[in-house]
């Protein structure tokens, strides 16, 4: 088989699963914009939950899940499982020494800090802060147990256990809406908070038990507590990347305190319209950069360099493929999407023009954002840590310059925009950089099929747009609310067309998405 022919498979199994746990997220957002709505709770929620977010990726699937990959990958095939098992064992221990010190350091401030706040929804995000912040540990040590398992190539049940958090956040919320969260929004801000910290119980339960199916439960020793070369080599590989993480938090950081600093609606618009971007980003991003690191990293160890570079670029193609439409789709019809999910409830007309305005925005940037997820892999699979970590740098201090120079002008659009900027051009230095170090790669074939589905994902959304207002003057095509119907057949439009315009363009990527769907249905019947 040719290097990288059965990533895609693997790749699309992985997708599955994470499209479950996105479809029970985005049914949680819209329970979330019905009772909470777009205001300041929703902002001051959105606050709270986002610093054991940070910190989940800083230290649990971000710089120290990405280092641990290609270090167990090549301690399996250069020591074997018993010195990986050593080294896991290690890193675990000191990760929960850590974790438990940040999460005092965060939490006790926020309890000092709150009775001196006059600003609501601060005072409301300095509540809950204390009560979310215990998560920190449970997602950290989950991110760098599944960066374990995917290691091991297990990708679908680790993913399947991250369904938890979404399936008790739902439950949480729904006890909400019998009134709840407005009678008393701090109580209910906190309620939402212990329904994420059993999520978290319950995820570790789980990922256990598949570490002792494939005998990686780690052991809790003596030797394991000062196994220091283990230490050292993993912070080798991941303090690079540990800077780079840091500086990109305080960049989000930095965009949520200038969204804060807005309007009572700024933080919650950049909330739902994040949501919407990182759904097909989630299902096909992750699943692509998570497979190919792990498959890269395996034959790097082998030192199958042009095998790498293969895989690399087959991943970088079909991402494209699917992302630059998805996107182009978002900037003609996320307003629709928005206002069919979320026009409910709490959630009304000024929530939704907030919410639209930043993921048109966005949208421009949901293949830079997916791209970087395959491009970063090729530094990361050879342990090359430190120099995507430096362009990232570069790129955050731009992104918040941008930010703050066209807050004032553009409001939440333009943090939107300086994401998307800045992203892009993130990708297009690591490209440059990975072409100079390694020599020959399909970079002018890659950017070809970059503007090919630009183009056809154009013409396909401005058709599309044109027959969604000849829909909506059609008699009958009105019964449904919010333009279902109308929108639901314009979608329809987008896609044939593109696919049709994919097939006299002669993408050969249309052939390997529809092959795979052809295979798994005769399989079926």
């Amino acid at each position: 088989m040719a290097p990288g022919k059965g990533m895609f498979k693997s790749t699309m199994g992985y997708s599955f699963v994470i499209f479950l746990s996105r479809v029970l997220g985005l049914f949680r957002e819209i329970l979330s914009a019905q009772i909470l709505g777009g205001g300041l709770v929703m902002s001051a929620w959105s606050s709270a939950f986002l610093l054991p977010n940070l910190f989940r990726r800083i230290l649990g699937e971000g710089a120290l899940g990405t280092a641990l990959i290609p270090l167990i990958s090549h301690t399996l095939e250069l020591e074997g499982p018993a010195s990986a098992r050593r080294k896991f064992s290690t890193i675990l221990i000191w990760l929960t020494f850590l974790l438990a010190v940040i999460t005092v350091a965060v939490a006790v401030p926020a309890l000092l800090i709150e009775p001196h706040v006059a600003v609501e929804r601060w005072k409301l995000m300095l509540l809950a802060t204390p009560v979310v912040m215990p998560y920190c540990v449970f997602i950290c040590l989950i991110g760098v147990i599944t960066s374990l398992l995917n290691s091991l190539r297990s990708f679908v049940l680790p993913a399947l256990a991250g369904l938890l958090l979404n399936v008790c956040l739902i439950a949480a919320l729904a006890w909400g809406a019998f009134g709840t969260a407005r009678e008393n929004p701090a109580g209910f801000l906190r309620v939402l908070s212990v329904a994420v910290l059993l999520s978290g119980l319950l995820e570790l339960a789980v990922l256990s038990v598949l570490l002792k199916r494939k005998n990686m439960i780690p052991e809790f020793s003596k030797a394991a507590l000062l196994n220091f070369p283990a230490i050292r080599e993993i912070l080798r590989l991941a303090l690079p990347g540990l800077i780079g993480m840091i500086a990109l938090q305080i960049s989000l950081i930095c965009d949520r305190a200038i969204a804060m600093s807005i309007d009572d609606n700024a933080a919650a618009a950049l909330t739902y319209s994040d949501r919407l971007i990182y759904l097909p980003i989630g299902i096909f991003a992750v699943a692509f950069g998570t497979v190919s690191l792990a498959e890269m990293s395996r034959v790097v160890a082998l030192g199958q360099l042009k095998s790498m570079l293969i895989m690399m670029f087959r991943s970088m193609r079909q991402l494209l493929f699917i992302t630059v439409p998805l996107g182009v789709y978002m900037i003609f019809f996320g307003r629709n999407l928005l206002e069919i999910l979320f026009l409910r409830g709490a959630f009304d007309e000024t929530a939704l023009n907030a919410s639209a305005y930043a993921l048109f925005w966005y949208a421009f940037g949901i293949p830079a954002f997916a791209a970087t997820k395959i491009t970063v892999s090729g530094f990361y699979s050879r342990k090359w840590m430190r120099t995507p970590v430096l362009v990232s740098v570069c790129c955050i201090v731009l992104n918040v310059i941008l930010s703050l120079s066209l807050m004032d002008s553009m409001k939440q659009g333009g943090i939107a925009l300086a994401t998307t900027v800045t992203a892009y051009l993130n990708n297009l230095v690591l490209l440059y950089l990975l072409h100079r170090e390694l020599g020959r790669m399909p970079l002018r074939s890659t950017a070809r099929l970059f503007l090919q589905t630009a183009v056809i994902s154009g013409i396909s959304g401005f058709a599309a747009r044109f027959s969604y207002r000849g829909f909506c003057l059609l008699p009958g095509f009105g019964f449904l609310p919010k333009q279902l119907l109308p929108w639901f057949c314009a979608s329809c439009v987008f896609g044939i067309v593109f696919l049709l315009l994919a097939f006299l363009f002669r993408i050969r990527e249309v052939n390997t998405v529809l092959n795979m769907v052809k295979r798994r249905f005769f399989r079926r019947s």
